[in-house]
């Protein structure tokens, strides 16, 4: 009907042609000054957080971290102790901004960060005979899901407690960092692989990358026994040289030293000092107060900042340069009274 009635009366009072531009100008609505959500708030990120440990907890636990020398990428450590400064496995978190990577493994005794920080070489921890001394049928599962046999398995044992019959063993792995996680087959090629070889107390990197060191097994069932003599083990193919060659140096990796867990010590969770992070032309502080860490946009140049976001509970300790991956310690999911209240963890804000 409008269209019938605009048609009668363009064909009995024609416009003249002078005032067609101006009809169509009352017409077109200008969308160029229109704004939207996207166009004047910035999208809020999505955080999840990881435990960095879900295993076995200690007495006590510290919490250590590395970063990549570029600092977008971090290897966070839990490293529980038992009575007695007894040996417990350790958990690790793995992040790596650049790639998108993240990954996180409990039951190794040790991890370090390949020099070039594509490979993440651990050992992981495997109890053979229980605490009573007998415990074969512990021995036979490891061996099956290790592929060592039981009497490799057996000699290769260590004492893991002072005050009991436990003995346990090391199995190296490695982690490779896929160059971009989105595609399908990097989710095979990133999966932990593990050796053959039941050894691997402690581990470190040549200074050249090609080799991963084993450690051999603790004299003492201490959590910080280091290792005095060290097998040559190849990443790629796998072979095993019983010592290293007389040319080769390792690489000690650098942790910052976190706070000590302690489950008769409360922590303080109340106020942290602010971290500083990098996204973009952004700035932005990393805060901690009153167990509530949270975004600050700090850029100078910017007319307008953005509010202040929410990352969650917790006490931040170290983040990343974008600030991706944030170490915090975070209250127990599920509080247990025989353990910490407290855990670290890592948040992971994708922008």
């Amino acid at each position: 009907m409008l269209i019938s009635r605009l048609r009668f009366f363009s064909s009995r009072f024609p416009l003249p042609a002078s005032l067609f531009p101006l009809f169509l100008a009352g017409c077109v609505v200008d969308s160029s000054n229109k704004q939207t959500t996207a166009d004047t708030t910035g999208a809020a990120p999505v955080v999840t957080v990881t435990p960095v440990n879900r295993g076995t907890h200690g007495m006590t636990e510290r919490v250590l971290w590395t970063f990549s020398p570029d600092r977008k990428a971090v290897l966070v450590v839990d490293d529980p102790v038992g009575v007695e400064n007894e040996p417990v496995p350790n958990g690790f978190f793995f992040g790596d901004e650049t790639r998108g990577f993240q990954t996180q493994m409990d039951s190794v005794w040790d991890v370090a960060p390949s020099p070039d920080w594509t490979t993440i070489g651990f050992g992981r921890a495997y109890q053979v005979v229980s605490g009573g001394g007998t415990g074969t049928d512990l021995l036979i599962d490891v061996s099956r899901r290790t592929s060592i046999d039981t009497a490799t398995l057996r000699a290769a044992s260590f004492a893991s407690s002072g005050m009991s019959m436990t003995r346990a063993i090391a199995q190296p792995g490695v982690i490779r960092m896929p160059n971009n996680p989105r595609v399908q087959t990097s989710v095979d090629s990133s999966a932990p692989r593990l050796f053959p070889v039941a050894r691997g107390w402690r581990i470190r990197w040549t200074t050249d990358g090609s080799t991963l060191a084993l450690g051999n097994s603790p004299a003492r069932a201490e959590d910080n026994e280091g290792s005095q003599t060290w097998a040559a083990l190849d990443p790629l193919t796998g072979q095993l040289h019983g010592t290293l060659p007389s040319n080769a140096s390792l690489v000690e990796t650098k942790f910052t030293s976190g706070p000590t867990l302690d489950r008769s010590l409360p922590i303080d969770m109340s106020k942290a000092p602010p971290i500083e992070i990098k996204r973009g032309n952004q700035t932005f502080n990393i805060q901690s107060e009153r167990g509530v860490i949270t975004l600050v946009e700090t850029t100078p140049s910017a007319a307008t900042k953005a509010a202040p976001r929410v990352v969650g509970a917790g006490l931040a300790l170290a983040a990343t340069a974008g600030g991706r991956y944030i170490v915090a310690l975070a209250p127990r999911s599920r509080p247990d009274p025989n353990e910490m209240a407290v855990e670290p963890v890592v948040y992971t804000v994708t922008w």
